[in-house]
């Protein structure tokens, strides 16, 4: 039996590899819609977006009300692979050696002068000059093919299916430990960028809660086993999910170090910006977090204990819902190695800039927050065109 996370994400996203690999024709219609045939029979469905949303004619869609099926799966991958790969002017792969152009991706690029004693290169497609950004020094994939395996991985595939899904249909070679090289690389950068942002539609309400993972080097429980414990923080309003802190263990200092990471995030620094109230369990490192961090009373935000699903004027509900999609896609998982690991802050942003939220009406929760930046693609572009202003 396949194992499915994100309420069966993961077997809806093969079933749509599978409608692209099979030979039927996805058709792109004039009005931006595009029409799906059936996995089993020959009826068709029509699959459109909707603003930020996509939705679909088929009863999968329609009455489970879940958030993608697989007929939107497979029209996601096929402008992936018609977009993304093939019509792109840039070539699938460079050469180790190759030097893209920053503006069009073409390698049709000599060298033009020493400018600040960095060299300056010329592109004889477009035209454009410009110095070649450390970070994708001989770099053999394109960030297109990089931002979409991000997307894949963090929607719920796994490593070794997504570089099975990219030979299949790019003919693009790549091993899974090179996309888990990549995941390392860029998920720091992007997460640098992000976090520069400025949310400015946070409301003055938090919800905080600890979610248990396996990890390699946390504490001991039963059955020898080792866990981790990840420290989730969000807005109320937007769902923003302000932190998402992986630590050891589940004493006050990881608590404290949790709750000063979301005050960075959130720029909480600023008066207008700070809490007022925060929802938490009855978990006591909470309360000492919150009095080490908020030492003025004056400016200390009411902390409400001992939420529950059950209270109705005192619930945790949000983030205990995002919980639960965390742990449909970690329990599936073999478990993360270190607190380094790049992971929990991958979801993160996934969770805050990729996937649309039914409750905010399609919009993302960074959208909600005023942060328009959206999906792994863009995010990735800015946050190299940010480091690549940051080196000049």
């Amino acid at each position: 039996m396949q194992t499915s996370t994100n309420n069966g994400s993961e077997a809806r996203m093969t079933r749509g590899l599978q409608i692209l690999e099979s030979g039927k024709n996805i058709v792109e219609n004039e009005d931006g819609s595009f029409t799906v045939p059936s996995q089993t029979s020959k009826t068709t469905y029509e699959v459109r977006l909707i603003q930020t949303t996509w939705v679909c004619t088929c009863p999968d869609f329609e009455y489970r009300k879940v958030e993608a099926c697989k007929h939107i799966f497979a029209v996601r991958l096929f402008i992936a692979a018609n977009t993304y790969i093939k019509n792109e002017p840039k070539p699938k792969v460079f050469a180790e050696d190759a030097i893209p152009c920053d503006k069009c991706g073409s390698i049709r690029v000599i060298k033009f002068g020493i400018a600040n004693k960095k060299q300056t290169y010329y592109c004889k497609d477009c035209k454009h000059k410009f110095r070649q950004a450390s970070m994708l020094k001989k770099a053999k994939f394109n960030p297109e093919l990089i931002s979409l395996t991000l997307d894949l991985y963090f929607s719920g595939l796994s490593l070794r299916k997504i570089a099975r899904s990219v030979s299949d249909h790019f003919n693009v070679d790549i091993g899974y430990a090179t996309i888990y090289t990549w995941i390392q690389k860029y998920i720091p950068l992007i997460s640098e960028y992000v976090n520069s942002l400025v949310p400015k539609g946070l409301s003055d309400t938090w919800h905080a809660d600890e979610l248990f993972i396996r990890m390699k080097d946390g504490v001991q429980v039963r059955n020898n086993k080792s866990v981790g414990i990840v420290w989730n923080i969000m807005d109320r309003d937007t769902r923003f999910l302000i932190a998402s802190k992986l630590t050891e263990d589940r004493g006050e200092e990881s608590a404290i170090a949790a709750f000063r990471e979301a005050i960075r995030n959130a720029h909480a620094y600023r008066a207008e910006a700070k809490p007022k109230q925060i929802y938490t369990d009855g978990h006591k490192a909470y309360e000492s977090a919150i009095s080490t961090l908020f030492r003025k009373k004056s400016i200390r935000p009411e902390h409400k204990a001992n939420c529950g699903v059950a209270k109705p004027h005192a619930n945790n509900n949000r983030i205990e819902r995002l919980n639960g999609t965390l742990r449909e896609r970690t329990k599936v998982q073999r478990g993360w190695k270190s607190k380094q690991t790049p992971l929990a802050e991958g979801a993160r942003i996934q969770y805050n800039f990729v996937k649309p939220h039914m409750a905010l009406e399609g919009k993302t929760p960074a959208g909600a927050a005023g942060m328009e930046v959206k999906g792994w693609n863009e995010l990735l572009a800015k946050a190299m065109d940010s480091k690549r202003q940051q080196a000049s």
